[in-house]
């Protein structure tokens, strides 16, 4: 099959995939401010704050690494992996450890109780993170579409049950780890059968990795905090309930970008790292890639801006029509997030992760500080002052 068969390919499947994920999602969420409290998801934003910081280092970007080097052999994939469930390990103790100094920094004894047990998805997630890598490699997206559909759909359903049954927030924390035991598993069943493991484990194996791992990792994080910081200071600054608002607002914002982005840029990974040493057809590809994820995502968020307020009625109910011109404000915020979104997409292909570091350091420098000084005024502000600083 060709390069362009195979990215049609992919790209079909990953529609199917980003579409029936996005529509769960959002069904689950409306389902949801039917039966917890406000409260309950800005518990939930800190919990995946965290869990989503720390799951940046369980493969310390090797992900980057497989998908851009050409020929792995089994020794190497071997200890990559052995070195990935390591990390998972030490960053579940590491989980525990701060759970009680969050708990104090916001005054909720709950995140005791939460936080541990949503911190096992990071040793659950690390079983079959690499051969859900090794199939985007070999641009198996069917497989992994499927896999993805279906756990959108146990989540779903899981979450539905839980919330049925009064469980309150835990609903969104069993689900979740429901269905990404189910992922996992799968992975890993059908890694074992196709790529094999050994019980082998040398560092001088995974030190030609290190370098485009670590750049990347060190990029992903910096990214993370620029994207991400503000729920640590709207929690802090306005308290659980503002940020539960300002977390759902945050939701409703990024689910179009998240929908549409990665159904263009997890095909274009591999296929851009098949090309890498093509510069002219790679700029073309990119400037491609660019142009669809812009014609796209732009129509929709102006639609999103003009229809704020009978959307927020319909997936969340009118107690949650507070959030409207917040919504209106961070979709221009998306807007430029989209923009620079694909440009992961040549970094790792080509090795250079290295240059998305330096890029995201110079960001970090300036986001928090536009967070703060909004902070001094309203959740608006916040999303005002993050909106410029992205656009600058």
């Amino acid at each position: 099959m060709s390069i362009k068969k195979e990215a049609l390919s992919g790209v079909k499947w990953t529609t199917i995939s980003a579409i029936a994920n996005g529509v769960c999602a959002i069904i689950r969420i409306s389902i949801l401010t039917r039966f917890l409290d406000i409260s309950d998801f800005g518990l939930m934003a800190i919990v995946l704050f965290i869990l989503s910081f720390t799951s940046l280092f369980i493969d310390l970007g090797m992900t980057a690494a497989i998908l851009h080097k050409k020929d792995i052999s089994i020794h190497e994939r071997s200890s990559l992996y052995w070195l990935s469930i390591l990390f998972s390990f030490i960053l579940f103790a590491l989980v525990i450890f701060i759970t009680p100094l969050l708990s104090r920094w916001y005054s909720e004894l709950e995140l005791l109780n939460i936080l541990p047990i949503m911190g096992i998805n990071l040793i659950i997630s690390s079983v079959g993170r690499q051969f859900r890598t090794l199939e985007q490699k070999e641009l198996n997206f069917s497989f992994i579409s499927k896999v993805d559909v279906f756990t959108a759909l146990i989540i779903l359903t899981t979450s539905y049950f839980f919330a049925v049954h009064d469980f309150g927030v835990y609903s969104l924390v069993y689900s979740t780890l429901l269905g990404s035991a189910f992922r996992s598993i799968l992975f890993l069943y059908v890694g074992l059968k196709k790529y094999s493991l050994k019980l082998h484990f040398s560092f001088f194996d995974v030190r030609s990795f290190f370098k485009i791992g670590m750049f990347n990792t060190g990029g992903q994080v910096i990214n993370y905090f620029n994207k991400e910081i503000d729920i640590l200071i709207v929690g802090k600054v306005f308290g659980i309930e503002t940020l539960g608002i300002y977390s759902l607002a945050k939701q409703l914002v990024f689910r179009p970008t998240g929908v549409i982005n990665p159904i263009i840029t997890t095909v274009a990974i591999p296929i851009f790292s098949k090309i890498q040493n093509d510069v002219s057809l790679l700029k073309e590809s990119y400037l491609k890639l660019l142009n669809i994820i812009s014609s796209i995502n732009i129509p929709v968020y102006l639609l999103v801006i003009i229809f704020a307020n009978p959307l927020i009625e319909i997936l969340y109910g009118s107690d949650y029509l507070v959030m409207e011109q917040l919504v209106r404000i961070l979709c221009f915020y998306m807007i430029f997030i989209m923009l620079r979104n694909p440009m992961g997409t040549l970094t790792i292909a080509t090795g250079r992760t290295d240059l998305e570091f330096y890029w995201t350091s110079f960001t970090f420098l300036l986001m928090p500080i536009a967070m703060l000084f909004g902070s001094f005024y309203s959740i608006e502000m916040i999303a005002i002052f993050m909106t410029i600083t992205m656009m600058l």
